[in-house]
């Protein structure tokens, strides 16, 4: 596919392409002809301007010729462009869907700084990531010829003509290669941040190979009653750590053997203190920054101590593991 054309509600492809470069040739020819008209009709009042109104077009007759200028102009502009691009893609036998591949392949080298790199893939195969040349520019007239799917030039703009002849064999769709590659078969090149958000999205660390083996094998009916009693083994872990997330009385005392440890008062904030009953506020810690609410009405509830904040993340970091296990 070259692109989606919503102005004539269908994909440029291969079978399509010789229509499309056709449409924009004589679309444009008769665009530059309309222009050709307007410019002559204006050119001509304005040679009048100094005749008396009444002998010039009508104001219905200068509006409808002042709207039709513009869209002729603006159309023109558009498929003008239109049509540069397109002689382009055919004279390079790219299209607009890898040119943007060749852009994103310079970008992504340009990025790297080197000639060549190695990526983890998400099953955790090496990938190469190289510089790749866009291999189907095989010279401009065999680009041409092979786009239209005749070598006969007098056929290329004929309004009769037909297209490329879909040829295919056992291997799929097969195109002559320039041989600029050490290798055929390289394009698409790679792109690193695609696989990069594959491999995180599923890493290799949370992929059980063995449930996937295990329920390959298994009937609609098991499958289910697996999958339910995954479901519930992974709702039992969620409300563990919910239970201790909420469980306040784990962290009220903390007992620091010799080192101190923290006393709550009846608000339930913690006040650290040492074996010599020394206090933060003796080395000049404001203490009303290390207090937490246990759910006292009078107590803030946005100062919560390190050390829980510290244990909430023990507590989160394990989940990993958790789920390998329950594979």
């Amino acid at each position: 596919m070259d692109h989606h054309c919503p102005w004539t509600r269908n994909c440029v492809s291969m079978t399509t392409f010789p229509h499309f470069l056709r449409f924009l040739v004589y679309a444009n020819l008769s665009l530059w002809a309309l222009g050709r008209l307007l410019y002559q009709r204006l050119f001509a009042l304005w040679e009048a301007r100094h005749l008396p109104a009444y002998l010039g077009p009508s104001l219905e007759a200068l509006v409808a010729l002042a709207l039709m200028s513009l869209i002729c102009f603006f159309t023109t502009l558009a498929l003008g462009i239109m049509l540069i691009s397109t002689l382009k893609s055919w004279l390079f036998n790219c299209t607009t869907i890898e040119s943007w591949e060749i852009d994103r392949h310079e970008a992504v080298l340009d990025r790297g700084g080197r000639r060549s790199w190695n990526i983890t893939g998400p099953d955790g195969e090496n990938i190469i990531v190289e510089r790749v040349e866009f291999p189907y520019d095989i010279g401009f007239f065999a680009n041409m010829a092979q786009a239209m799917g005749t070598s006969n030039p007098l056929l290329w703009l004929f309004p009769l003509a037909g297209h490329p002849e879909l040829l295919k064999d056992a291997g799929g769709w097969v195109w002559a290669e320039n041989g600029f590659n050490h290798r055929e078969g390289m394009w698409p090149p790679p792109d690193p941040e695609k696989i990069s958000r594959a491999a995180r999205s599923q890493p290799l660390s949370r992929k059980d190979y063995n449930t996937d083996l295990r329920d390959a094998v298994l009937s609609p009916e098991e499958w289910k009653r697996a999958f339910k009693e995954r479901q519930e083994r992974d709702a039992r872990h969620r409300k563990m750590i919910l239970a201790e997330l909420d469980d306040v009385n784990a962290y009220e005392v903390v007992d620091m053997n010799i080192h101190g440890g923290y006393e709550s008062d009846e608000c339930g904030s913690h006040e650290w203190v040492n074996h010599d009953g020394d206090r933060l506020q003796d080395y000049g810690v404001d203490e009303e920054a290390e207090n937490v609410d246990t759910g006292h009405p009078n107590c803030d509830d946005d100062n919560v101590p390190l050390g829980e904040l510290l244990r909430r993340r023990r507590v989160l970091l394990p989940s990993d593991r958790v789920y390998q296990a329950a594979g």
